[in-house]
């Protein structure tokens, strides 16, 4: 059967959120002190993000906005301003630009297109999504592609009605359950998940057991289900 894969591209295709981890480790460095300790840092600063996560968009402007955020909650205001600008130093500093395709991808896609569609579905920065898919070398392989601004279910049933998919015969593979798996089968498609172990904890969350999901451990092993 010719089925629709749609594929995540952050920690999917593509290596992405170890820029995310660097910048973190810095930010951190920068305003821990006193009762702020590493881990109330980032407890914070999951608190902020969580906070925006659907309203904030993605990528590193967005978090850029998100540390200044919570960096205005941890140091005193006299040392604020200068905090503030090397959190922006901090921002243009990460290469969320910079592709580094998953082991197997090139060969993977060539392979699942020759008997499927093949689509990206990718959440973030439009700007910086489109230089990584454009920058990516595998563009060519996908018959649909989509940056979105949030991935939850009425973005997965918009893109099954404008791009005239059967939910059926659709599957959605990506590492994020929260972004990839769980929206996607509320929106009757199929999923697959694939972990990453430098997936932003944010998208972590558990999986319920669903015949509708299946659990791979690299993207290479698609090509023995598709």
């Amino acid at each position: 059967m010719r089925l629709t894969l749609l594929f995540d591209g952050d920690d999917t295709l593509w290596a992405n959120n170890h820029h995310f981890e660097v910048a973190i480790e810095r930010f951190t460095a920068l305003v821990v002190g006193g009762q702020w300790t590493e881990a109330a840092v980032r407890d914070e600063l999951d608190r902020v993000e969580e906070a925006a996560f659907h309203q904030g968009g993605a990528g590193k402007d967005a978090f850029g906005r998100n540390m200044r955020e919570a960096a205005a909650g941890i140091v005193a205001a006299g040392r604020l301003p200068a905090v503030l600008e090397a959190v922006d130093g901090i921002v243009r500093d990460m290469g969320t630009t910079e592709v580094a395709l998953m082991a197997g991808v090139v060969s993977t896609l060539e392979e699942l297109g020759g008997r499927h569609v093949l689509g990206i579905v990718t959440r973030g920065d439009p700007a910086e999504q489109w230089a990584k898919i454009d920058g990516s070398g595998i563009s060519e392989q996908f018959t649909h592609i989509e940056v979105v601004r949030d991935k939850d279910e009425a973005t997965y049933r918009r893109l099954v009605a404008g791009w005239r998919l059967d939910p059926a015969t659709t599957w959605m593979i990506g590492n994020s359950p929260r972004s990839d798996i769980l929206p996607a089968r509320a929106a009757g498609m199929y999923a697959v998940f694939i972990p990453n172990a430098h997936t932003w904890e944010l998208e972590l969350t558990e999986l319920p057991h669903d015949d509708g999901i299946l659990h791979l451990t690299a993207l290479t092993e698609l090509t023995n289900h598709f």
